[in-house]
């Protein structure tokens, strides 16, 4: 099964999201992927169109495979990029 983590603001603006095989993967060690991307200083705690501070959370998503999860997180990793690009600023 395919799950997504993200890093959420109260008005659920996403900061970073992971999706990830359960086959593959534990909800333990994409944590602490995600939490380096803070810890390196790619990214704020907190949400830069908002400005809340952020919080994580896993959900199952309904894909069975990566494969077939694929042409849709690229699709919502395209429109945020276009969005990002709109509002500009360091996220």
């Amino acid at each position: 099964m395919i799950w997504i983590t993200q890093w959420l603001c109260p008005s659920r603006h996403c900061a970073i999201a992971l999706a990830w095989d359960d086959q593959e993967e534990t909800a333990q060690n994409v944590e602490y992927q995600g939490e380096q991307v803070f810890r390196q200083g790619t990214l704020n705690r907190w949400c830069g169109i908002c400005g809340g501070s952020l919080h994580m959370e896993h959900g199952r998503t309904a894909f069975k495979t990566m494969e077939e999860a694929l042409p849709h997180i690229k699709a919502i990793e395209k429109a945020n990029l276009r969005a990002r690009s709109i509002i500009g600023g360091k996220f």
